[in-house]
């Protein structure tokens, strides 16, 4: 028997199997899930490179990923709910907010 469970995390549903899933504690307050899953060869390849360049382990490294991911996801849906109540944002305020972010490196 599969036992699925499923949590929001931001706007993405994630499931889990219980067939893989495991709550893990190390002792240090942090609690982790120790999942399985599946990458391109090539995807793995830079994953593990990119790590390694950085001095941390694959699974800090894809932590940290989806954990951006994450952010970004709820500061999309932080700017629809916000337009939903006011009314688009302003063009001046959007280039504003791009010159920020180019300005720190987050986009091109």
């Amino acid at each position: 028997m599969t036992l699925l469970m499923e949590r929001p995390v931001g706007e993405i549903p994630v499931a889990c199997s219980y067939r893989w899933y495991e709550q893990i504690d190390y002792g240090d307050g942090m609690a982790v899930a120790k999942v399985s899953v599946s990458l391109d060869e090539r995807v793995l390849t830079a994953a593990r490179a990119a790590a390694a360049t950085e001095g941390i382990s694959l699974s800090a490294w894809i932590s940290r990923l989806i954990d951006h991911h994450i952010g970004i996801q709820e500061g999309l849906a932080a700017v629809r709910e916000y337009e939903a109540e006011h009314g688009p944002i302003p063009e001046e305020a959007r280039e504003n907010a791009r010159r920020v972010l180019r300005d720190l490196g987050v986009i091109e």
